[in-house]
C-alpha cells in the first residue's frame, strides 16, 4: 500500500479499536460525534493524502482541504489533530526526521490556512499566551510578522503533544509504533495491540484536550489512572479497561489528542512492516 492508503487505514484502525477509554470506537458514540463520522472523514481525506504523497499544493492548504472536506461531510470536527500530524508526515513519506525541515520552509500562508481550518470547525484548544488561535487579532499578527508553521508551533506549551510532536521529530509516535509492533508480535491481536499502545501513550503524556476542558490537574490524574489500568491490562484484566472507559465517558473526559498520537503510531508501525 502507498502512504495515502496507509494513512487512511491507520485512521480506520484507530477508531475501530475497542475498548479505547474515553473515545469514540465501534461500540459507542458521542452525542454529536459518531463512529461513522470517523469512517467518512478518514476516507474523504484520501485525495489529500495522495496530494501530500506527491507533494502537490502545500502543507497548510492540504490541511485546510482535509479539514474542510471532512467538515462538509460530517458537520463536526473529527480529525483535526490527526490531520495536523499525518499530513506533514505523508508529505515526507513517513520520514520523521524530515518533517521539521519541511515545516521550517512553510510560509505565513500555511499558517493562515491552519487558522482558517480552526475557524471552520472550532476544535477545543488550550489557552496560550502567544498566538492563541482564539485571538481575534491573530491573523494580522501572522501576516505582519510572517509567522510560518514551525515558528508558530514552537510557541506551543509542552503539554500540547500534537504541536510538540511536529517540531520534535515524532518521538512519542515512534515510541508508540515500537510498542504496537512488539505487542502485536507477542499477542497476534491487532485490536489489543492498538488498545495497549493507546493506554501506554495515555499513561505517559498529558492530553491537551483534557487540559483545555478540565484543567491540568484532571489531565495529570487521568495519566496516573491510565498507568494503573495499563498494568491491569498487562495481566489480562479487560474489566479494568472497560471501567476506565465508563468513568471517562460519564465524566465527559475525552483524551482525543492521545487518540491522534495512536493513529500516527499505527501509521509508522504499518510503514515499518507491521502487517
Amino acid at each position: 500500500m502507498n502512504d495515502a492508503q496507509l494513512s487512511v487505514l491507520s485512521l480506520l484502525l484507530e477508531v475501530s479499536a475497542n475498548p479505547k477509554p474515553g473515545n469514540v470506537d465501534r461500540e459507542h458514540d458521542f452525542e454529536n460525534l459518531k463512529y461513522e463520522h470517523f469512517l467518512m472523514s478518514a476516507v474523504s481525506a484520501y485525495p489529500v493524502f495522495e496530494d501530500c504523497m506527491n507533494k502537490r499544493g502545500s502543507i497548510g492548504l492540504n490541511f485546510l482541504k482535509a479539514v474542510s472536506t471532512s467538515y462538509e461531510i460530517c458537520k463536526t470536527n473529527v480529525h483535526f489533530g490527526a490531520f495536523m500530524l499525518l499530513i506533514p508526515l505523508v508529505w515526507c513519506r513517513g520520514d520523521v526526521k524530515e518533517v521539521r525541515d519541511v515545516l521550517k520552509r512553510t510560509t505565513y500562508k500555511d499558517s493562515l490556512a491552519v487558522l482558517s481550518a480552526f475557524k471552520l470547525c472550532k476544535p477545543r484548544v488550550m489557552d496560550v499566551k502567544e498566538l492563541d488561535l482564539k485571538d481575534e487579532d491573530i491573523k494580522m499578527e501572522i501576516v505582519e510578522k510572517g509567522i510560518n508553521l514551525y515558528n508558530w508551533l514552537k510557541k506551543s506549551p509542552e503539554e500540547n503533544v500534537v504541536a510538540r510532536e511536529l517540531i520534535e521529530g515524532y518521538w512519542r509516535s515512534s515510541r508508540g509504533a515500537r510498542i504496537l509492533k512488539e505487542y502485536y508480535e507477542s499477542s497476534k491481536s491487532l485490536n489489543n495491540a492498538i488498545v495497549y499502545t493507546y493506554l501506554s501513550l495515555l499513561s505517559s503524556y498529558i492530553d491537551p484536550l483534557i487540559v483545555a476542558k478540565h484543567g491540568i490537574n484532571t489531565a495529570r490524574r487521568i495519566r496516573e489512572l491510565a498507568y494503573e489500568v495499563l498494568r491491569d491490562f498487562e495481566e489480562g484484566n479487560l474489566d479494568s479497561v472497560r471501567k476506565f472507559d465508563i468513568y471517562l465517558l460519564s465524566n465527559g473526559i475525552n483524551p482525543g489528542s492521545i487518540a491522534d498520537l495512536t493513529a500516527v503510531s499505527i501509521y509508522l508501525a504499518l510503514k515499518g512492516g507491521l502487517l
